[in-house]
């Protein structure tokens, strides 16, 4: 007999327990392939910060780039590389609705790093809670739905950039990675340099980001962390719309978890596990659109009553199960059945009606873009048009992370409400290295395209040496030879395609001096020449002088603003970006004078 000692003195395990044993890797599988996307996602964030560069990883080696290509596997970016005509997007993207066809919402639990930080939140409430467990609880397919609806009607009116920026995990996730756990990954990396004598590890400069984007990032990891510690993957299952639509494919799935009434007592070891609540004990059912396959239930239950099955044996069940229902409770069943689909119909289409106001009354298409103010809307090269980096990126923040040296910054209202936490040049902070292209390299939607660095002078295309990005303007007015007569040469130091020259100059003092001259079509908009300009903003106690400037000869406009410009040297956005300039070879002009660099 099963579970007895046996004749030789051997104890004779029980076959269910065989039988659980042999589906429980399953989890493991989960857990194993969940910590090296977690790990790897956010690793990629963090490689730069010396204290957190794991030895065998270092920046730019393989580790490094495999992590970047971890970051690909989301599907939000996925389907965006795909419209972006990336053909590794598309196979990405065939393949998780592949796993998702034939076994269900795998992707929410092995794949989405924000799904995984929901568990790791939900595992610690059930360690500090040990006795507090989930029950079963009916899905709220009107949040679920209208939220997805909402989403399709901005993606229908050109809102997908702002509907994504707000709703797509993998993206909020970026944002928590960089907005709160860069900085205090930076503050610990800086505790550990300043009592540390190794070489290895530097001080780092942290710039914080704008009040508004830390409020935001803040404001949505305390939303999933509470929903998650309160309810499991309740984010999951009424506000995702990945999970929303990754449920509907669900239903259809192959193989999906479900019930063996023979093997069952009702126990009730599977539901206290379940984190998605879609476990119906009573009467045998698995909610499939809400189960994110994690395996929890099928290791707590050592009996085998739930394994996956093909979907036919599923489909045999539920005529049994309705046969055994009272013929006089059948009429009021069935009565009630029109009135919760035309229930979810109205909500449905009430639902859509709202996105669809929202969106016509919001009315910022692309007409808005063009009232922004050209110095703050400087992208970084391979991003094309406003509106298309405005429609493609999700700012995740993986460029502005990996950015060497900063430039890129996560906007709040500089590139319009569309922009709202994408990444935009910040020339106050650094300047575009000019043979770095690595924000094109991590980005996972497409929203940079790629481009080669250099390339030779003789070839035909676009090279990131050669693309125009924004265009600098010289204010003579501001410049410190015009200005105070003195010898600067900062920007045309700065400058890497020489579109910065000096020219003999006779200031007010009788003496010769070096002024800078401006060759606009040299200028790629790097950004260096306004970063490495000496002059600052105006002092509180300028502003009201500042309209009366008599050092040059016509009135400095800057933006749409009678105003003096903060710098002498301002870069302005161009659009579109994808413009090759002169080759500057043909004109190298010395750019250092006769006098000594004061700098």
């Amino acid at each position: 007999m099963e579970g007895q000692l046996s004749a030789s003195g051997g104890f004779m395990i029980n076959m269910s327990v065989i039988k659980a044993f042999l589906v429980s890797p399953l989890k493991w599988l989960r857990v194993t392939v969940a910590v090296i996307f977690f790990i790897g996602i956010a690793y990629a964030f963090l490689h730069h910060i010396p204290a957190w560069n794991v030895p065998n990883m270092t920046g730019g080696g393989e580790g490094v780039e495999d992590s970047f290509s971890l970051a690909r596997w989301q599907l939000v970016p996925s389907v965006l590389g795909t419209l972006s005509g990336a053909a590794v997007s598309a196979v990405i993207l065939g393949v998780l609705l592949l796993l998702t066809l034939l076994f269900g919402r795998v992707y929410c639990s092995f794949i989405c790093p924000l799904g995984i930080l929901q568990d790791i939140v939900f595992r610690i409430r059930r360690w500090l809670a040990p006795k507090r467990f989930l029950k079963f609880s009916r899905p709220v397919p009107w949040m679920r739905y209208g939220v997805l609806a909402l989403l399709a009607a901005c993606c229908v009116t050109g809102l997908a950039g702002l509907s994504l920026n707000w709703l797509d995990p993998y993206s909020i996730f970026g944002r928590i990675m960089y907005v709160l756990a860069w900085p205090a990954a930076i503050w610990s990396n800086n505790l550990l340099a300043a009592d540390s004598s190794s070489a290895d590890l530097v001080q780092m400069d942290y710039f914080p980001a704008a009040f508004p984007v830390l409020l935001a990032s803040a404001g949505m990891l305390g939303l999933v962390a509470v929903m998650s510690a309160w309810k499991g993957r309740l984010y999951c299952n009424t506000v995702c719309p990945v999970g929303t639509f990754l449920g509907l494919l669900s239903r259809i799935s192959l193989f999906r978890l479900g019930f063996d009434p023979a093997s069952c007592k009702k126990c009730g070891k599977c539901v206290k596990p379940c984190k998605a609540q879609c476990l119906n004990l009573k009467e045998y059912k698995i909610d499939s659109s809400r189960c994110v396959a994690c395996y929890d239930c099928v290791r707590s239950c050592s009996e085998g009553g739930i394994r996956y099955r093909w979907f036919t044996r599923v489909r045999q069940q539920i005529p049994a199960q309705k046969k055994k229902v009272p013929p006089a409770s059948a009429p009021s069943s069935s009565a009630a059945v029109p009135s919760i689909a035309g229930s979810s119909r109205r909500q449905f289409l009430e639902a859509t009606a709202v996105g669809l106001a929202a969106a016509a009354f919001s009315g910022c298409r692309g007409d808005a873009a063009r009232k922004l103010d050209p110095t703050q809307c400087v992208l970084p090269p391979g991003a094309g048009s406003l509106e298309r980096f405005l429609d493609i990126c999700t700012g995740c923040q993986m460029c502005v992370a990996n950015c060497p040296t900063h430039v890129l910054q996560p906007s709040y209202l500089q590139l319009g409400l569309k922009g709202f936490m994408k990444p935009r040049m910040d020339f106050a902070t650094k300047y575009c290295l000019y043979d770095c292209h690595r924000c094109a390299e991590v980005c996972p939607t497409g929203a940079i395209r790629r481009m080669p660095v250099t390339a030779e002078r003789d070839t035909e295309g676009i090279t990131k040496d050669t693309t125009r990005i924004a265009v600098a303007r010289f204010y003579v007015c501001r410049c410190l030879v015009a200005r105070e007569d003195m010898d600067c040469g900062a920007c045309t130091e700065h400058c890497p395609t020489k579109a910065l020259y000096t020219v003999p100059y006779i200031g007010r003092d009788g003496q010769e001096h070096r002024l800078p001259r401006l060759d606009p079509s040299l200028c790629i908009g790097c950004g260096a020449c306004e970063h490495a300009c000496p002059v600052t903003a105006e002092r509180p106690e300028e502003r009201e002088r500042r309209n009366s400037c008599d050092l040059c000869e016509e009135k400095c406009e800057f933006g749409r603003r009678r105003e003096m410009p903060p710098r002498a040297l301002v870069v302005r956005a161009v659009n579109p970006q994808q413009k090759a300039v002169k080759k500057f070879e043909d004109k190298a002009v010395d750019p250092v004078g006769d006098a000594d660099f004061p700098f």
